[in-house]
């Protein structure tokens, strides 16, 4: 364990055994809040990075520790159901306990070594949090993907990114296959599932035989955790690389003075696994010693979620309706009034997307730039606009937000066509060239409202003029 926590952790276990051999006299409190308010200290930079930080090794496991010295409520650390009544419940001992074995696995039977990358596409099961503490304990570097990634969408990630190993579950299998020919780095395919299929690991069947016994391996805090494919107003979607400690002890701060987690609380993210969002699963409850909660939900379902409890309200602090609330520490956001040519400047990102009133609450606006959001999917007009153009009917388009009452944004193409399909039939063209989208990019991509343009607007220079098609749609 590193020096900066060993003695927090031994002064608990002192604690608990006072406790248990005091005379009458009251024991000393318990100390989970000191470890967690040094954690706490580093995520708000006001206590230096240490060199070397292991989210697996330096906070699950030491809230293994203190669950097991009673310094913790009987509450699980995760807890996992669907629609058809299954439930898993795991103590933070029984999550180190799965992912020690996970990891022997990773370092087993698929060879994978530190700062080796790893590809998880899959829905809303357990074992995607297994897996994402096994590759922290290997020093695997994940990268997470949505479930609807088409077989281009991986094809470009896997070559990206070079991935040596991909674990998916049955119904992203044969796109893996299709396209694994012309991935050469891509050694160990793993399987989620049930049933076996030819030139894939069951991984459920090496977990139960792998052994509990393992050492995690020792990081340093800038080592690589996760890489992230995000969508972006220009070309493909870009890697961005997390460190250990970035995302480790970057959620810290968030988790306890946002939302306000302990120990004795339950989380429910309902992101994608595939986003970024799904970090605050990991990193914001986690070293709160809170409980995560997962609903499998294979599609988003309102009245589900509006059935269980859930409060997303800071303590303590007044609420104005409609707001987005005050900044998260350590963060010091502003609002900058005035057209801002560049996202950086002064030492602030202007993001475009809110204002601030006079008591430092933001209030949400819209975004002002290229990206859409889309039921809280965000969508790169690029990539949309490049799908396009690979059918023979579409000369040029420009796509951008449109409102919709239901999904905030949906994604509206402006389409100039070629000669040929000038005389084509609209809606049976729109339809064609929607389902065309939906099979060469992720299918939540695809236009759900299309307009046959003759002419679209562009600069001097002939880039084409999204700001003012987004303008006309939303009335600016």
């Amino acid at each position: 364990m590193r020096p900066w926590l060993r003695h927090l952790v031994l002064q608990a276990l002192r604690n608990s055994r006072a406790f248990c051999g005091s005379r009458g006299q009251p024991a000393p409190l318990p100390v989970p809040q000191k470890i967690v308010a040094t954690w706490e200290a580093i995520s708000l930079g006001r206590q230096l990075v240490p060199e070397y930080f292991n989210f697996a090794h330096d906070v699950l496991d030491v809230w293994s520790r203190l669950e097991e010295a009673g310094h913790r409520p009987p509450n699980p650390a995760f807890w996992w159901v669907n629609d058809t009544g299954a439930e898993i419940k795991w103590s933070f001992e029984e999550l180190g306990k799965q992912s020690r074995k996970a990891a022997n696995v990773l370092g087993g039977a698929c060879g994978l070594q530190p700062g080796d990358r790893m590809m998880l596409v899959l829905p809303r099961l357990p074992e995607w949090w297994l897996v994402s503490v096994a590759c922290m304990r290997t020093g695997t570097v994940m990268i997470p993907g949505v479930t609807q990634l088409t077989e281009k969408d991986l094809k470009y990630r896997l070559q990206a990114s070079r991935a040596k190993s991909i674990i998916t579950s049955d119904s992203l299998a044969p796109r893996v296959d299709a396209i694994s020919a012309e991935c050469p780095s891509l050694q160990t395919k793993l399987l989620v599932s049930d049933s076996s299929r030819p030139g894939w690991l069951n991984f459920r069947e090496l977990l139960r035989e792998a052994s509990t016994e393992h050492n995690c391996v020792r990081t340093k805090s800038r080592d690589p955790l996760a890489i992230y494919f995000t969508s972006g107003t220009t070309g493909a979607p870009k890697m961005v690389e997390h460190s250990q400690s970035s995302y480790g002890l970057g959620f810290v701060a968030s988790g306890r003075r946002w939302v306000a987690l302990t120990e004795s609380d339950i989380f429910w993210n309902t992101t994608d696994t595939g986003w970024v969002k799904a970090a605050w699963t990991l990193f914001s409850a986690w070293p709160n010693g809170s409980c995560i909660f997962v609903h499998e939900l294979p599609r988003v379902d309102a009245k589900v979620i509006l059935n269980v409890v859930i409060c997303a309200n800071p303590k303590g602090m007044k609420i104005k309706s409609g707001s987005m609330g005050k900044a998260s520490p350590p963060y010091d956001v502003q609002d900058n009034p005035e057209k801002t040519a560049a996202s950086e400047q002064g030492g602030f990102y202007i993001t475009g997307e809110a204002r601030m009133d006079k008591d430092g609450y933001f209030w949400f606006m819209g975004r002002n730039d290229d990206v859409i959001n889309s039921s809280s999917y965000r969508i790169g007009p690029v990539e949309v606009e490049s799908a396009l153009a690979e059918h023979p009917a579409v000369l040029e388009s420009g796509v951008v937000s449109s409102p919709d009452p239901i999904r905030g944004e949906v994604v509206k193409a402006f389409i100039v066509l070629t000669p040929a399909y000038s005389s084509h039939d609209p809606e049976a063209l729109t339809r064609e060239l929607q389902e065309h989208v939906k099979r060469v990019t992720a299918p939540y991509k695809y236009p759900r409202k299309v307009a046959f343009v003759s002419e679209l607007p562009k600069t001097v220079s002939g880039k084409i003029q999204r700001s003012k098609l987004r303008s006309q749609e939303w009335g600016k």
